[in-house]
């Protein structure tokens, strides 16, 4: 039976590329690489010399978040890289396989390009880092 997801083919593992500058992402990240995962995730901030050699030559890459397998195949912003990193986790797998299913897929990517595009102030609301310029709330 052939799985129902974005990856079609079960890469050896994935890189996600994320804005390391956002404090939302990095605990984002921090909390991805705490989960229990079916296929390896490494994590780089986009601003790291191999995200730029590797990834910046992807055309309206913006500052979404791109997802990498090791077979070549890339996925960037929201839904799919998104789903392709819960497809990753055994826990999110079904959740994943639910959200990319016809008509929810795309509401699904509004309500993630909603969080990406106000994660600055989520992370900040989440408890901001000081020394991140670019957090609109700071920690008090």
């Amino acid at each position: 039976m052939k799985e129902r997801s974005l990856v079609s083919s079960r890469p050896e593992s994935l890189t996600v590329v994320y804005d390391g500058d956002c404090m939302l992402c990095r605990r984002s990240v921090h909390w991805l690489q705490k989960q229990r995962q079916a296929v390896p995730i490494r994590s780089i901030p986009s601003s790291d010399s191999e995200a730029i050699a590797n990834h910046g030559h992807i055309a309206d890459y913006g500052d979404d978040m791109i997802v990498a397998a090791s077979d070549g195949r890339t996925w960037v912003g929201p839904p799919d890289a998104y789903l392709v990193v819960m497809w990753a986790l055994p826990l999110l797998r079904p959740l994943s396989y639910v959200l990319s299913i016809g008509q929810l897929k795309p509401l699904v990517g509004r309500v993630f390009q909603l969080v990406t595009g106000n994660r600055q102030a989520i992370g900040g609301w989440l408890g901001g880092d000081p020394g991140c310029e670019h957090c609109i709330i700071r920690a008090v």
